[in-house]
């Protein structure tokens, strides 16, 4: 009978607000507007959106104001980062459940009541952690068992500036807008959390960022396998997908993920387990969206709910002081 009622639930249409229109807001309302049963019914912040083909939503210039005039079952809310435990925090008061943007928060201390408010809310509060959907990922969890026991993991990222939403000024861009993907990642893939060992930053001479959008850092794994991350977000020439490369070495054999191509080599040479496929049309957000909207529904699914992802920006915030940096997202330099 459970079972039942958590169906007839999720078959309702899921009404939802999102919760800051800069661009990734607007791609998100782009997302709900294609989905299935699912309506958007408001917007909040920045300009209202006109991307239906039926009446635009209600737009709302505050998101406290939203939250507290709409009849929704979730919001999403992609504000700033230092925005979003209010949000949260008041979208669960009124039994609204939450997909937030990652960075979920942007301190430790944010992050503690964040766990705290999660334990405490029968609210689901998830994080969107978009890049567990990309295919290749499904792939790598697929072969993984057939390498045996992970000796190393080798992580590449590199893509040159994008200095846009306030990027340019940011104390250290790679750590505070890019490293929760890949450590993330890291800890989907192996099903192992893992803990910072050491941390090196840096700052290209001809970058055009403020702060220090490069970095290299040493990981382990909980069975005690390492793990090498390089990262720069100012490359020059050669650049990796933003899932960046991946070589993950067991006792079997490897597994390679380059340009978003995953092989997989037992001793007898690389064989292609899936060509490289990039996402489509926000194929990615839309499994997001389903899995979080069954998982409102009481169904289960494979949303990232806030606890897990406390595992992953808590490696973030690590990694910022492995590199002596006590806020990645400090403006720094002209108009800070």
């Amino acid at each position: 009978m459970e079972r039942m009622a958590a169906l007839t639930e999720s078959e309702k249409i899921f009404r939802l607000a999102v919760l800051g229109m800069g661009r990734w807001g607007r791609v998100w309302a782009d997302v709900i507007n294609r989905a299935d049963g699912a309506s958007l019914l408001a917007t909040a912040g920045g300009r209202p959106w006109e991307g239906g083909d039926e009446r635009p939503p209600r737009h709302f210039s505050d998101y406290r104001d939203a939250i507290e005039a709409i009849d929704a079952d979730a919001v999403v809310v992609t504000l700033p980062a230092h925005l979003h435990l209010d949000a949260v925090r008041r979208a669960a008061a009124r039994g609204l459940h939450v997909l937030c943007e990652k960075p979920a928060v942007p301190s430790r201390r944010e992050l503690r009541e964040l766990e705290d408010l999660a334990a405490s809310t029968p609210t689901l509060i998830a994080i969107d952690q978009n890049y567990r959907q990309r295919p290749w990922v499904d792939a790598v969890r697929r072969s993984l068992p057939l390498i045996g026991r992970i000796a190393h993991v080798s992580i590449e990222f590199a893509q040159p500036e994008f200095l846009d939403g306030g990027r340019r000024d940011l104390a250290h861009p790679l750590i505070a807008d890019m490293a929760i993907h890949h450590v993330d990642l890291l800890r989907h893939l192996t099903g192992q959390d893992a803990r910072v060992v050491a941390a090196l930053s840096g700052r290209p001479r001809w970058t055009h960022y403020r702060g220090e959008p490069d970095l290299s850092a040493v990981l382990v794994l909980e069975d005690k396998a390492s793990v090498t991350y390089s990262g720069t977000w100012s490359a020059r020439g050669h650049t990796t997908p933003w899932d960046g490369d991946w070589l993950i070495r067991g006792e079997n054999g490897s597994i390679t993920v380059a340009g978003l191509e995953v092989s997989l080599d037992l001793g007898t040479g690389p064989e292609l387990v899936i060509p490289a496929k990039d996402v489509e049309n926000d194929s990615d957000l839309a499994r997001v969206l389903q899995h979080f909207r069954r998982s409102a529904a009481g169904d289960a699914a494979e949303d990232v709910p806030a606890p897990d992802n406390a595992r992953s920006l808590a490696l973030v915030f690590d990694l910022a002081d492995a590199v002596g940096l006590e806020d990645p997202w400090r403006l720094v330099g002209a108009g800070a």
